[in-house]
């Protein structure tokens, strides 16, 4: 694995990857007619033309400039080309009612916005409830009344390029300065705006990519939405070392585009990678292969990825034929899923990381994983556990290059979460004697009992998702320390395991009562669960499908 200098600003590493990888592939783009690509000087052209509009058409040169639209070739190209060295780019949520998105704007008092369709007619449906109204631009085809088209920009920027106008130069970037502003919620009084730099972003890559080998034949497939740091740190990497990017269109056609696009890398949160895992151990339970895979589990600790990779062909097909690794974080992933997913011959790379830290500060590598923990620390990051109890569990903290400028407009809060350059992060967990951290919960969601004893939900809930039985879950305790677990069955489970067309409702409480019986007897008396509730329909989650607490 070679590593490059950190190039200190976005704008430098598109200008370097731009040369060095002209002629190679950047973008993969499904259209009417067919699949094309979008070449590395294609892409930096794109990024010039339009940046040089937006300062020279629009007058936003050191503006905030929103991005709310669905995953595209436009949201990257207006990514790149806002903090090229226009000003400040404010990645926002689509999924967002228009009030939050509403309350973003004049949290951040916006400047102009570059959206979708869907996005738009949210906009205009609250306008009149944004103080400051901002530039609104279309990046898709139809236009919307009062919106300039971006098509438009791109082309009356081609025009400026060819007439001498340029961009300020890569020096005048202050890598310290405030690129790109996140608010981490769109309700009101409660949205918190993270600021990060061209330095915290690019020592970020720089750091990942000494853990996770990224190169320019490598492909992805992009399924999370942009706004979310950790799936822009995968695009910034991709761009970083020369490999290409393709667009997932939704959750349903996720198969259809691993066939398309014929992915090397995939990153996702485990919420997908266990639907994923649960369609392929179906077909294994169809096909009456059990026995076979548990005999495989057994000497698969010795066998080369090549020879896993043709054993499991099928299953390979399923991902594409060239899926060489999948990362995940996010959320906890189930230890099973990890596991089987190393048998099949894929490597699963579990890391950790904050919107605040840019994203990510923990991480499992290509040379060391494992499956039951976040991994250590990346190059350049420190961390320690503060305030541990009698089992060495305490809140994580993390210093390095990557941690933010603060909370925007919020002195206060940036003061009770960063002191002497260590980021609280608010989750707990431990290190184990390798060095590997593992994570226990949240502090906020710590439940104490009247003797004093903590008690992590996470902990609880994980030990229940090792029961294919559980579709969804929480643990928590509202009064008196009953502790309570609210559970989602996966009735498709349930109806293979009692090869029952139609399981009752006393036939799904015996399987559940039978699954905390378990569970309560690997507990001490102190974190048994007490009761649980039966759910009849899946969690309000976030748009990186953890699920909603509270």
């Amino acid at each position: 694995m070679s590593y490059g200098k950190e190039p200190g600003t976005i704008r430098k590493m598109l200008t370097e990857s731009a040369e060095r990888y002209a002629e190679r592939d950047a973008f993969l783009l499904d259209t009417r007619v067919g699949v094309f690509s979008v070449k590395y000087k294609k892409f930096r052209s794109d990024t010039d033309a339009l940046a040089v509009a937006l300062i020279e058409i629009l007058n936003l040169r050191n503006k905030k400039i929103a991005i709310c639209a669905k995953n595209s070739y436009e949201w990257c190209l207006s990514y790149m080309a806002v903090i090229s060295g226009v000003g400040v780019v404010v990645p926002t949520d689509k999924e967002l009612s228009a009030e939050e998105i509403a309350n973003i704007l004049n949290m951040g008092r916006i400047d102009a916005v570059i959206c979708d369709n869907q996005s738009a007619k949210k906009i205009l449906s609250v306008i009149h409830s944004v103080e400051k109204k901002p530039v609104l631009i279309s990046c898709e085809e139809r236009e919307k009344d009062s919106l300039i088209p971006l098509k438009f920009l791109l082309q009356r920027g081609y025009e400026l390029l060819a007439q001498g106008y340029t961009l300020p130069s890569a020096d005048e970037i202050n890598p310290e300065s405030l690129a790109v502003l996140l608010f981490t919620s769109g309700t009101t009084g409660v949205a918190k705006g993270v600021m990060l730099s061209n330095r915290n972003l690019c020592s970020d890559l720089e750091a990942v990519t000494h853990s996770v080998e990224i190169t320019q034949n490598d492909v992805s497939l992009s399924v999370l939405p942009l706004h979310h740091t950790y799936e822009a740190i995968a695009f910034l990497m991709m761009i970083y070392k020369g490999g290409c990017i393709s667009f997932c269109k939704g959750f349903r056609y996720l198969v259809y585009d691993f066939a398309k696009y014929k992915p090397t890398v995939f990153v996702c949160v485990p919420l997908i990678l266990e639907k994923m895992h649960r369609r392929i151990t179906e077909k294994i339970e169809e096909d009456g292969n059990q026995k076979k895979i548990r005999l495989l589990s057994l000497v698969s600790g010795a066998m080369k990825e090549d020879k896993k990779r043709k054993i499991f062909e099928q299953v390979h097909k399923l991902f594409g034929g060239r899926l060489r690794k999948i990362i995940v974080g996010a959320a906890a992933l189930k230890k099973n899923v990890a596991e089987d997913f190393e048998l099949f011959g894929i490597p699963v790379i579990i890391g950790y990381g904050l919107t605040e830290c840019s994203p990510i500060v923990i991480c499992n590598s290509d040379r060391e994983r494992t499956t039951d923990s976040v991994g250590k620390p990346v190059k350049g990051v420190e961390a320690k556990i503060k305030n541990k109890d009698e089992n060495g569990i305490g809140e994580i903290y993390v210093k390095g290059p990557m941690v933010m400028l603060g909370y925007y407009n919020n002195e206060e809060e940036t003061k009770k979460v960063i002191s002497d350059g260590w980021f609280k992060t608010g989750d707990l967990g431990y290190k184990d004697r390798q060095g590997n951290y593992h994570l226990t919960g949240r502090s906020k969601n710590v439940i104490v009992t009247s003797t004093g004893k903590n008690i992590y939900p996470e902990e609880l809930e994980l030990m229940l998702y090792r029961h294919s039985a559980v579709k969804e879950c929480i643990v928590y305790s509202k009064q008196d320390n009953v502790i309570t677990a609210e559970i989602l069955p996966d009735y498709d489970e349930i109806k293979l395991t009692m090869k029952k067309e139609a399981p009752t409702e006393n036939d799904i409480l015996e399987i559940l009562c039978d699954i905390l019986r378990g569970v309560n007897k690997k507990l001490p008396a102190y974190k048994r669960i007490n009761r649980f509730v039966l759910r009849e329909k899946e969690f309000n989650k976030t748009t990186t499908h953890k699920i909603k607490r509270g």
